[in-house]
């Protein structure tokens, strides 16, 4: 937090009157590149600081819509300047069989809990591979909802760091016993955003990954506000559980905000959360969302978004899925 404050400070940007004012005179593009350029020095940063230590696995973890699979990416970019191989793996692959996973006591399967994952696999496989053996790793269909075997196998090499990136990433259980544990570097990611609607009233990080999640959905998955919005309750009730109580146990916790978001996401939610109408379930919830984007000017800049930036991840347009 003591760092966001600090990049509010060098960016002259620390409400959304300053946002507002950099959006009308144009300077909304120097403060992009700028954002940019400090998030793009914090990765080199934690890249330098896993080859320092010599650590030959990264585990990432982040609350939802926190830009962990960029981050990951960019993380591996950053390594690859210190000469290094980076490997990513998903612990998505380590998902149980749909058919395998029992429902709760309300009837309802929890995909976001820790009994989700075969765990013990997991410490198998990377208590394996960092002391040198091959093996062969999984790949989960999500369309049939099972594990599957493709063949595909994983030996560390000299310079291989592995970066490992998934909900429980940061969960003890997922440490394998038989290795060094300075060999795993341990990285949160959130978007920990230090813009003020004013100076007495904050908006919540929870906010602003709210609306990335809203319009990752629609744009990438087909899925209304209505159905983004009905699923959110149980989204944080996992990060309370499975997420936040181990947020300490990392090494570093990159801030993944960018103070320029809130005026380039309202120009692609602002239709949607507009044409929810009074009879649906949702409607207060999405006047509430409303609400403080009407205090926010729109900026129409997505061409100086950098093709690897984190946005980019939620708007579209992410070089790292093509």
């Amino acid at each position: 937090f003591s760092e966001g404050e600090r990049w509010c400070q060098l960016m002259e940007c620390a409400t959304v009157a300053d946002l507002n004012d950099l959006t009308r005179s144009g300077r909304i593009r120097e403060l992009i590149r700028v954002n940019e350029a400090l998030h793009e020095k914090r990765y080199s940063q934690v890249a330098d600081m896993v080859c320092q230590r010599g650590a030959k696995a990264v585990m990432l973890a982040g609350p939802s819509s926190s830009g962990k699979t960029t981050s990951a990416n960019r993380l591996a970019t950053q390594l690859r300047v210190h000469g290094k191989k980076p490997i990513l793996m998903s612990l998505d692959d380590y998902y149980i069989d749909r058919d395998k996973i029992l429902p709760g006591p309300d009837g309802k399967v929890d995909l976001e809990h820790i009994n989700t994952i075969d765990t013990d696999l997991f410490r198998e496989h990377m208590g394996r591979i960092l002391t040198g053996e091959e093996v062969e790793l999984p790949t989960f269909n999500f369309k049939t909802g099972k594990r599957e075997w493709n063949g595909h196998k994983m030996k560390l090499h000299k310079d291989s760091v592995i970066i490992v990136e998934g909900l429980h990433g940061l969960n003890p259980v997922m440490l394998p016993d038989n290795v060094d544990k300075n060999l795993i570097f341990r990285l949160y990611v959130s978007p920990l955003l230090p813009l003020n609607l004013d100076d007495h009233n904050r908006i919540p990080t929870s906010y602003l990954r709210l609306l990335r999640r809203i319009v990752r959905d629609y744009e990438t998955r087909n899925s209304s506000v209505q159905r983004t919005l009905s699923m959110w309750d149980s989204v944080r009730a996992g990060e309370r559980r499975w997420i936040f109580p181990f947020q300490e146990h990392a090494d570093v916790i990159f801030n993944s905000s960018t103070l320029y978001e809130l005026a380039v996401l309202k120009k692609h939610i602002f239709p949607l959360l507009t044409a929810v109408q009074p009879e649906d379930e949702c409607y207060d919830e999405v006047r509430s969302i409303v609400k403080i984007l009407n205090y926010v000017v729109e900026a129409d800049v997505d061409d100086e978004i950098p093709p690897t930036s984190l946005v980019r991840e939620f708007i579209g347009g992410n070089s790292f899925y093509r």
